[in-house]
């Protein structure tokens, strides 16, 4: 039992550093990934906002999906209670401008997906989770523009 005794604490201060570590790594790893996910976004918005009107119809879908699934992603991860301040206002900004080019459309189409027949239960369930997600960035965007820019 002593020898036991006399390796606890190392033991108890490998596992605080492993855990500290662990933090800071996740706290990183996700603000830059706030960084990744607006600049991910940027592009096809800027194509569909510039060339919108000139493109045809299977292209704009695509550009269309492209901005929604973006939308998406930065909804959820805006929702995480670590994300800093910097890399959050960075994503609601490119969030504020990916919903003003989208409109409703955005919404409309994760609520048919929502409506399909063929998606099982657990799609349907983190589907609903996406679309509460974007409905609340949407309304969040839109109550404080000001604090965006």
């Amino acid at each position: 039992m002593e020898k036991i005794k006399s390796l606890l604490l190392p033991l108890a201060l490998v596992f605080a550093a492993i855990a500290v570590f662990e933090f800071g790594a996740r706290y990183g790893a996700t603000n830059m990934r706030a960084y990744a996910i607006a600049s991910e976004l940027q592009f096809p918005l800027n194509i569909y906002e510039q060339a919108g009107e000139s493109m045809d119809a299977r292209s704009k879908e695509t550009f269309a999906t492209m901005i929604d699934n973006g939308i998406a992603v930065g909804s959820m991860h805006r929702n995480i209670w670590y994300l800093k301040k910097d890399a959050r206002a960075k994503l609601d900004k490119v969030l504020a401008r990916a919903f003003s080019a989208r409109g409703d459309a955005t919404c409309e189409r994760f609520a048919n997906m929502q409506n399909s027949e063929d998606l099982p239960s657990f799609n349907k369930n983190k589907l609903s989770e996406i679309c509460a997600a974007v409905d609340q960035a949407k309304i969040e965007l839109a109550e404080a523009p000001s604090s965006i820019e």
